[in-house]
């Protein structure tokens, strides 16, 4: 043994355990995501709107996936047609999107409440609420309210309307700071799937 040989402990995380141990689901925590994808299913959105905005949220459901974040999807008109959680596997929030049908008004408060209570519920290390609208946000002041309890936890808002007054609208609860992202009749589920680009900061640092 040479002169000057000092015993070193050199540590680190045990990302390699098997069975998976305690760091596995503290690096999960501080690198991963989750993401509740909201989409408007009110009246108005009947016919062949409610088809392309389901593509496009077939599309973002993928990416955001393949981006490490657990999905979710809430059904929103006037209340809150139907939901899913966030999880690992997207298959559930896929089925859920496929069922989609168009009916009601709007209402903000009720899915804002939802995605909330589902995003508080995760130890993740970016939540995200990711908003499609064809309309208004009903009582735009209690919409706000509600927005800024979710903002105040930490929890990001990405928005897209249809049509520019929607799209302003909406942009009001957003913590985006780019132009309000406006989809047209054409373009409805591009625009939808484009929201995954909010989640690119998270994919940078994976």
């Amino acid at each position: 043994m040479a002169a000057g040989w000092t015993r070193r402990t050199f540590d680190a995380d045990g990302v390699t355990e098997h069975p998976v141990g305690p760091n596995f689901q503290r690096l999960r925590s501080e690198f991963g995501g989750a993401v509740v994808l909201a989409l408007d299913v009110s009246g108005s959105m009947s016919g062949d709107r409610i088809r392309k905005a389901v593509e496009g949220c077939h599309r973002f459901v993928e990416e955001a996936a393949d981006a490490g974040y657990s999905v979710g999807v809430i059904l929103w008109h006037h209340g809150i047609e139907d939901d899913v959680a966030p999880s690992s596997d997207p298959r559930a929030a896929r089925g859920l999107l496929d069922r989609a049908r168009a009916s009601g008004g709007n209402k903000a408060v009720p899915f804002l409440t939802k995605a909330h209570e589902q995003l508080m519920a995760l130890d993740v290390g970016d939540r995200v609420v990711a908003i499609f609208g064809d309309g208004d946000l009903g009582p735009q002041a209690a919409a706000e309210r509600k927005a800024a309890e979710l903002v105040a936890d930490g929890i990001r808002i990405l928005t897209c309307g249809l049509g520019e007054g929607s799209a302003r609208e909406l942009a009001t609860i957003s913590t985006e700071e780019a132009a309000p992202r406006t989809a047209t009749n054409d373009t409805l589920a591009d625009s939808i799937a484009s929201m995954a680009q909010g989640l690119t900061l998270k994919k940078s640092s994976r």
